[in-house]
C-alpha cells in the first residue's frame, strides 16, 4: 500500500520532493507535538477536577479542615509552574 501512497511523487523534480519531505516531516513533528499538549492539558483538567473535589468535599467539612486543605493547596506547586 505505500507503494501506492508514494507514487504520486513519480516524475517530480528532485528539488520538489525534498520541500515534500521537508513538509511531511514537519506535519509529523507538529503531530507529535499536538499530541503533547494534549496529554497535557488532559493532566491539567484531572489536577483541576481533583481540586475542585477537594474544596467541595472541605466546604461539607468543618472549619478546621478546611483551613487545613486551603494550606495544603497554598503548598502545592501551581499549574502555571509545570
Amino acid at each position: 500500500m505505500s507503494w501506492a501512497v508514494e507514487e504520486w511523487k513519480e516524475g517530480i523534480s528532485p528539488r520538489v520532493l525534498q520541500k515534500i519531505h521537508e513538509l511531511e516531516s514537519q506535519v509529523d513533528k507538529l503531530r507529535k507535538e499536538r499530541q503533547q499538549r494534549q496529554f497535557q492539558l488532559e493532566s491539567l483538567e484531572a489536577a483541576l477536577q481533583k481540586q475542585k473535589q477537594k474544596v467541595t468535599e472541605a466546604l461539607c467539612l468543618n472549619p478546621f479542615h478546611l483551613v487545613l486543605l486551603l494550606q495544603s493547596l497554598m503548598k502545592s506547586p501551581s499549574p502555571a509552574s509545570l
